[in-house]
């Protein structure tokens, strides 16, 4: 089977669609006039769309809005350039994005999952399951269909994550990139549709994500462990991800009252609702 081309360099197309949404967002900012716009991982998009619902109706001075897309290291520049005002991240900054100016805010943390459609019978998967599926030695489910692996770019987040999970994952998932026909999902959307829509389809996910987009998608056990909110927050489900705020030294008046609503109870019950938790 011959790799679809448009996935042999997500990073780049990523790129390039990340710097011309932002070029976009910082040349017709002037036409929203008071406006507050949020933009950053697919993790969070949904959440956030929430809690700008529920802001704007307590402030309606003030219209939030999300933009698509531009994941971590794209809302970082877009918000530093001034194309938004507040930027939502998966990751921790780097040195280069610190010295630039760039101020981060832990603001809750979400349970990092694999995911199948909810149609598919399975609910559970071990970590040397995944190797196995990583490496394409398991490539038939126990009801004859096809395993099929989504696999999100080799610099991103959910990789790194994916590959701490245990040295032989590690290697597995080095094997996949390398193995032709294997789907790449350039963002977190995209890997939520083919999860969706690809028959046997298995890949990584976030629970917040699922539950804020009302995803069609079954968060799996992993190892025995349900990957609830709770069960985070209480560390018996391990693996998660930390969700920032990027803002500029300096907020708008408009970032700090978002971010206090954020952190209020009435935010804070939106977050729990949505699989996340705070730290």
């Amino acid at each position: 089977m011959q790799q679809d081309p448009s996935n042999r360099f997500p990073s780049s197309r990523a790129s390039l669609g990340v710097l011309a949404l932002a070029l976009w967002l910082g040349v017709s900012g002037a036409a929203f006039g008071e406006e507050l716009r949020i933009g950053g991982t697919g993790a969070a998009l949904g959440t956030m769309r929430l809690l700008a619902e529920a802001f704007t109706a307590r402030n309606p001075e003030i219209h939030v809005t999300t933009v698509p897309n531009l994941g971590s290291g794209g809302s970082i520049k877009a918000m530093l350039a001034g194309a938004i005002g507040l930027a939502v991240t998966s990751r921790p900054m780097t040195e280069t994005e610190r010295k630039a100016g760039a101020v981060e805010t832990e603001y809750a943390r979400t349970p990092f999952v694999f995911a199948v459609a909810t149609k598919s019978r399975l609910t559970a998967v071990t970590t040397r399951e995944l190797a196995d599926i990583y490496a394409g030695t398991m490539v038939k489910w126990a009801d004859g269909s096809t395993v099929r692996i989504v696999l999100r770019p080799r610099s991103d987040t959910d990789t790194d994550i994916v590959k701490s999970l245990s040295p032989e994952l590690s290697a597995a998932v080095e094997m996949a990139t390398k193995r032709p026909g294997v789907r790449v999902a350039v963002n977190d959307q995209d890997a939520a549709d083919d999860l969706e829509r690809i028959p046997g389809a298995i890949g990584p996910s976030s629970l917040a994500l699922i539950l804020s987009e009302k995803r069609a998608l079954r968060a799996l056990t992993l190892d025995g462990r349900e990957p609830t909110t709770a069960a985070s927050a209480t560390g018996s489900y391990p693996v998660h991800k930390h969700l920032f705020f990027v803002t500029g030294a300096t907020r708008s008046t408009e970032v700090e009252q978002f971010i206090a609503f954020v952190q209020s109870p009435a935010g804070r019950e939106i977050l729990v609702r949505n699989g996340q938790w705070v730290p």
